[in-house]
């Protein structure tokens, strides 16, 4: 973009500008983060908030020098030689360093522009305060320490790749893999039915967990059984507030009884769990947003197909629902992946928060011990993208 001379001018009359070029990604230190804001500033930002706040996005002095990342996470920034506080951020990650720009060309090295993969403010690296319900079936867990947060992967007694509580600085697990697992965390109910304990978090995943019947001839849907009704209140109040929940699969009684109406399930009936579905096969993607399949394509991948879908999406609709600032607005689901002509993704702005509900796995079960599926890649771009502020950059 065009050189921005910022306010105010370390130095007056410089013989050239200097024009930086580098590349945002995530923690592990490839994947590209499309769409971060990058911008040089003379004292630190003021501190993101510890836990559940409004996002209306980072406000710049006029004349601030600044950019976004393209789709392959380079950007480009002109700027008047001098040093600076260079803020990398998308959502509520965050790096900030001291930098130093030269006249010339010159490019930012990687370690400056690399996503944190945990909170150390005093050296300037904030991530989101992130919460985990512990699912049985969709190990969120494990793609986000694949994606580079802090955590350490071990192999569990059935063979698959797991992190425990006690292996995840970076994030919060609760619930247990097995009975004699030490755990501060242990039970999921105490996160979602305590504004308290709730409103420490900026981001709550609640992946696929529950199983289709009891096992019983005769039995009925039993996979949103874990659906707690004191948690109702507690989980609007958070989103209005500014929290973002995930959702995945059998979870769908969370988005479905917790935010009702935007989002209608196949065989969904009064009775909770009727949406429940076997199958999860492979389903051929129709249609997906745009800037999702270019950052795919900018990595050589596509998404020809998602799997593990265990329910299925039967429309999403327009609500009346409160916007940012508490007025009561009509609201339309964003949809981001279609397969099998249906939608799978889709988020929902509530006040200053969203929610975001995937019919299918962010990591197929039976490949947890895999590199990283086009599917699971996508989840991590919208969980990004769903993550980020409510508003436009807005300057001046």
């Amino acid at each position: 973009m065009g050189m921005q001379k910022p306010n105010p001018n370390p130095n007056p009359n410089p013989q050239k500008p200097g024009r930086l070029t580098g590349k945002v990604v995530a923690p592990e230190g490839t994947i590209p983060i499309a769409g971060a804001l990058v911008y040089l500033t003379n004292a630190p930002p003021p501190p993101i908030p510890d836990g559940v706040h409004c996002d209306k996005c980072v406000r710049l002095q006029d004349g601030t020098p600044h950019t976004t990342t393209q789709v392959n996470g380079q950007f480009q920034l002109e700027a008047w030689p001098g040093t600076y506080q260079l803020v990398v951020q998308k959502g509520a990650f965050r790096r900030v360093r001291s930098f130093t720009v030269r006249e010339g060309d010159q490019a930012v090295p990687l370690a400056l522009t690399t996503l944190p993969a945990i909170t150390d403010k005093a050296n300037g690296d904030d991530i989101p305060k992130i919460a985990v319900v512990l699912g049985a079936w969709d190990p969120i867990e494990v793609v986000l320490a694949k994606m580079g947060l802090k955590a350490t992967l071990t192999t569990g007694g059935l063979g698959k790749v797991q992190v425990l509580a006690k292996d995840a600085p970076a994030f919060d697990i609760y619930g247990l893999h097995h009975p004699l697992e030490m755990s501060p965390f242990p039970n999921p109910n105490a996160l979602l039915t305590d504004a308290k304990q709730l409103s420490k978090y900026h981001i709550v995943f609640l992946p696929c967990s529950g199983s289709t019947n009891t096992g019983d001839p005769g039995s009925g849907p039993k996979c949103s059984g874990i659906y707690n009704p004191a948690a109702k209140a507690t989980l609007q109040n958070f989103v209005q507030a500014g929290g973002r929940v995930y959702a995945s699969d059998w979870y769908y009684e969370y988005v479905r009884q917790v935010f009702p109406k935007y989002i209608t399930w196949t065989g969904e009936t009064s009775q909770q769990g009727s949406a429940c579905q076997s199958g999860g096969g492979d389903q051929p993607v129709t249609k997906a947003d745009t800037g999702l399949l270019d950052w795919l394509s900018a990595q050589s991948r596509s998404l020809p197909s998602v799997k593990d879908a265990w329910t299925a999406i039967a429309s999403v609709q327009p609500q009346l629902g409160p916007d940012a600032d508490g007025k009561m607005v009509t609201i339309t689901p964003r949809v981001w992946v279609h397969a099998s002509g249906a939608p799978v993704s889709a988020s929902v702005q509530h006040g200053c928060g969203r929610v975001f509900y995937t019919t299918y796995h962010t990591q197929p079960t039976s490949a947890v011990g895999d590199p990283l599926e086009s599917q699971a890649l996508a989840l991590l771009y919208l969980i990004l993208e769903v993550g980020v502020c409510i508003d436009p950059v807005v300057i001046g």
